[in-house]
């Protein structure tokens, strides 16, 4: 005699799993009610068709009777037969599948039992981007694959309803499917109802087809709603950078202020104090309203055409004091265009070009006309500002350092194509400036 196998005292405790008897009860009940019910449908068309198979002669004077009674009692020990058989045989079905959970170390529950088994997932798009999205994942092959299917399931969808239905084969409601339904709840989220049906199965045992089915296509939708949330997630992430990186770019390159305009300014301030304390106070006050309207310019990416020309007007009434009478400007812009959106520290870099580069070099009074206009573009607005002086003209030194270099890499980054630095000889002498921006907002 052989003695009993032992565990190795290292191995995992085995869990005893034990089935709920009222559900067990009810489960072998429910089978084989089921089970009886389906194949009572084919045996009634038989039962219908019996007595005209028994009748295969004229009956005898006094055969009428138990001719007639025969049919039915020959007819009901087969039902009553047949219904013995398909008890025991569906008792037997249904404790393989008890058995096979108890193996898999899972209990019986109402869900692995049931014909029809509900999920309900909340999606965190609206309506019509969670249909669409559902519509991917259940199409394919790989959910056809995972359900035993032989290819792409069979698939309906209605996007006017936010129906989808799919399943072995058609027509889709005869064999077991899959209805998803999304909510036409207006909002940001919505939730989506996974119920898996039964069709003609209804009539067979339920080993928990219903419950693996919902459970496998419910998991397949939330993964891939994560996956799109996550791909969503990872590009707002990577825009944020961009952002942040594009707002870096931009503070270092306002930052690159010729410094030799506020040295030279407080030295010409320091020799006007000793010599003309009046023009030393008016260079005083437009040195102030020069700071006041560049220091906001210097920590932020947007500003407006009205500080901008102001800005502008402060730096050249300092420059008109430190040049005399080789320096005239005129600032023309009409009082509707001064709230426009406009980008800082370009126009200023323009203007001191041409001061720079265009009435220093001359040996001659010189002007510096500055204006703005509106125009469209189609559907865009386009505002336009020129600066336009009558200096010594495009030289080869005009075009040198980084102020025009600056202002075009930094419409490149905030506008794309959409904006443009123009420039070119003035009429007949100087140059002409033309800076295009797209407008972005209304006049504040």
């Amino acid at each position: 005699m052989s003695s009993p196998p032992f565990l190795p005292f290292n191995a995992p405790a085995v869990s005893e799993v034990e089935h709920d008897r009222r559900l067990v009860r009810r489960y072998l009940l429910q089978s084989a009610l089921r089970f009886n019910a389906g194949s009572l449908l084919f045996l009634s068309l038989a039962i219908a068709l019996l007595p005209l198979w028994l009748k295969l002669g004229p009956p005898a004077p006094g055969e009428m009777e138990a001719r007639k009674l025969t049919p039915y009692i020959i007819a009901g020990g087969v039902v009553l037969a047949v219904m013995i058989w398909l008890a025991l045989m569906s008792s037997g079905i249904a404790r393989g599948f008890l058995a096979r959970l108890v193996e898999e170390g899972k209990a019986l529950s109402a869900e692995a039992m049931a014909s029809s088994v509900a999920r309900r997932i909340d999606a965190p798009f609206n309506p019509l981007t969670t249909f669409d999205l559902c519509t991917e994942s259940l199409s394919g092959l790989a959910l056809g694959t995972a359900l035993g299917y032989s290819g792409p399931p069979a698939f309906f969808h209605d996007p006017f309803k936010g129906r989808i239905v799919l399943g072995r084969w058609r027509p889709l409601t005869l064999g077991r499917h899959v209805e998803v339904k999304v909510s036409s709840d207006l909002g940001p989220s919505c939730h989506i109802d996974v119920r898996c049906r039964p069709g003609l199965a209804w009539f067979t045992i339920q080993q928990g087809e219903s419950l693996k089915t919902a459970e496998l296509v419910s998991a397949q939708l939330r993964q891939h709603l994560a996956r799109h949330a996550s791909a969503l997630d990872a590009a707002r992430r990577e825009r944020e950078l961009e952002r942040t990186s594009l707002q870096a770019r931009l503070s270092a390159l306002q930052a690159q202020v010729e410094p030799h305009f506020l040295f030279n300014t407080l030295a010409n301030l320091k020799y006007l104090i000793r010599t003309d304390q009046q023009a030393a106070q008016e260079m005083l006050d437009h040195l102030v309203g020069y700071l006041q309207n560049a220091m906001p310019d210097m920590r932020s990416v947007s500003s407006t055409l009205g500080r901008e020309m102001d800005l502008v007007s402060d730096y050249l009434a300092v420059m008109r004091i430190r040049m005399g009478a080789r320096l005239r400007f005129a600032v023309e812009v009409a009082d509707e265009l001064r709230g426009l959106p406009f980008p800082p520290a370009m126009l200023i870099s323009l203007v001191e070009n041409a001061v720079k580069h265009g009435l220093e070099r001359a040996s001659r009074p010189g002007l510096i006309t500055i204006g703005a206009r509106h125009e469209s573009d189609g559907k865009d607005g386009l505002l336009i500002v020129s600066v336009v002086d009558d200096g010594v003209g495009l030289t080869e030194q005009a075009g040198q350092g980084t102020g025009l270099a600056n202002i075009a890499e930094r419409l490149l980054l905030l506008y794309g194509r959409k904006a443009s630095l123009f420039v070119e000889p003035g009429d007949a002498h100087g140059v002409r400036a033309l800076l295009t921006v797209p407008i972005v907002g209304s006049p504040a």
